[in-house]
């Protein structure tokens, strides 16, 4: 199953279509999948994501850290920003491509203060909520 979801997420990249938001919810839902039994982390602790509730704990940290890396967010053990700019502009519809591109890049110098991947992601997805929530989401 996740090999399918890998498979229509490159076609859509080879053809340069943004997807549109419940194609991205599906995607999530598949990542989700995949991230939250290895992280050990209920629904009542990512479900509030989308909220803008944070709940401070490893494995919620953890499990964003996940998701950030199956989305080619993460290199080498720390946040791509180029990667995610560039797959704001290729994936994302136009009504939130921008905005969240800016998001993205106010927060960039957000994980130099962490010297984990988890709190670097944990506190650079809060600075992206805190800069636009109308546009957030988070699988």
């Amino acid at each position: 199953m996740i090999l399918i979801a890998a498979a229509k997420f490159l076609l859509l990249l080879a053809f340069c279509e943004a997807m549109t938001m419940k194609q991205i919810k599906n995607t999530g839902k598949m990542m989700r999948k995949q991230c939250q039994p290895k992280n050990n982390v209920e629904d009542e602790k990512i479900d509030p994501l989308n909220d803008g509730v944070f709940i401070d704990e490893k494995e919620v940290k953890c499990y964003m850290a996940c998701i950030m890396k199956m989305a080619n967010a993460i290199k080498n053990g720390k946040l791509n920003f180029e990667a995610a700019l560039k797959q704001a502009d290729l994936l994302l519809p136009e009504e939130i491509k921008q905005p969240a591109k800016d998001a993205i890049v106010a927060c960039r110098k957000v994980p130099d203060a962490y010297k984990d991947i988890c709190d670097a992601v944990f506190h650079v997805t809060k600075c992206i909520y805190n800069q636009n929530p109308a546009i957030f989401y988070f699988p």
